[in-house]
């Protein structure tokens, strides 16, 4: 079984970042034990927007979507926010009102020019060690939409890829996303 390490570590240091301040409109994550800010611009927006648009059309508005929230995942110092995460029904948060890795069924992030390392690799590798069913990255730069599914031993062993312009379904769910008005970078 896969386990999230140093959670009391965690913890701290994301009391630091409450205590920094944040800048208004951008995002903080730690990634593999480093503190990362990446900025939310309006193209970022509108993508997430458009998902959680599909995924609340599929699902109902109360389902459990949450953005930019904290979630630990396996690993040393993993603290993520991701863009998009979509928590099992019937799932609960923990005493500091988080939710475990093992309940999410769905992670999306929208690269931006500091995450683009991060989030085809870092969250990539972490996301399938942590056995995410779907992970979906939009990439405005290249208008390209990467579909990961099905893990299996820490790697995804599907990946699908779709242009901005197309509509899909994600692997399972068959929660269809349009992708016609995502702006590119």
């Amino acid at each position: 079984m896969v386990t999230v390490e140093d959670s009391a570590e965690l913890d701290e240091m994301f009391a630091l970042i409450e205590a920094m301040n944040v800048p208004a409109g951008y995002r903080a994550e730690i990634i593999e034990g480093e503190i990362v800010l990446n900025p939310q611009r309006k193209v970022h927006a509108a993508i997430i927007r458009g998902l959680n648009r599909a995924l609340e059309a599929a699902l109902g508005v109360d389902a459990n979507i949450l953005w930019a929230v904290r979630i630990d995942f396996p690993g040393t110092l993993n603290g993520y926010a991701p863009d998009i995460a979509l928590v099992r029904d019937g799932a609960e948060e923990d005493d500091n009102g988080l939710h475990d890795y093992r309940d999410i069924e769905f992670v999306a992030e929208v690269v931006s020019k500091g995450s683009r390392r991060d989030d085809y690799d870092a969250k990539l590798k972490v996301y399938a060690a942590a056995g995410i069913p779907t992970y979906l990255i939009a990439d405005p730069k290249t208008g390209v939409v990467h579909v990961f599914h099905a893990p299996r031993d820490g790697v995804y062993t599907d990946e699908t890829s779709h242009t901005f312009g197309e509509k899909f379904a994600l692997p399972v769910s068959g929660i269809m996303i349009d992708t016609s008005a995502w702006p590119r970078d």
